[in-house]
């Protein structure tokens, strides 16, 4: 009897074996690339997405950063004119009030004159009936020439 030979693998069965063995590992290769680009792919969408909303959002600050700003420009020019205004009040005030002084110490200089006018004649007269002796009763000839100037002194205003 002849003894049996052992069993020789076929040529192809290992290649065979090999093939499949990295087969599997491409599949699982190929399966966890598409999880990943599924993923990215998500995560892409989701990024634009996000970027569009940050990017309404910023355009709306925009919008309302313009509206305050030309805002406050509007209420500093609407200052400035006040202001002006006011100014402008004031100086015509301080005028009005500088012109009402000058014609007040006009005034007050003129009575002052007259004032000084008036005592002035007062006190000649005085000195003139203090030194005058005292005469025979007044004639009418001596009293025509002393009355107009008498009369000609204007009176002192009442108080």
């Amino acid at each position: 009897m002849a003894a049996k030979k052992p069993k020789k693998p076929k040529p192809g069965s290992g290649q065979i074996e090999q093939l499949r063995a990295r087969i599997d590992t491409l599949r699982a290769k190929l399966e966890q690339e598409a999880r990943q680009r599924k993923l990215q792919t998500g995560l892409a969408q989701a990024s634009k997405e996000a970027r569009t909303k940050i990017a309404q959002q910023v355009e709306v600050l925009k919008k309302r950063g313009e509206s305050l700003v030309r805002q406050l420009r509007e209420a500093i020019a609407e200052g400035e004119k006040r202001q002006k205004k006011l100014r402008d009040e004031a100086a015509a005030k301080v005028a009005e009030l500088r012109k009402e002084l000058a014609l007040k110490t006009a005034e007050l200089k003129h009575k002052s004159a007259e004032l000084s006018k008036l005592a002035l004649e007062s006190a000649q007269r005085a000195r003139a009936i203090i030194t005058e002796p005292p005469e025979a009763p007044p004639e009418t000839s001596a009293n025509a020439p002393a009355e107009p100037a008498a009369s000609q002194a204007p009176k002192p205003p009442e108080s």
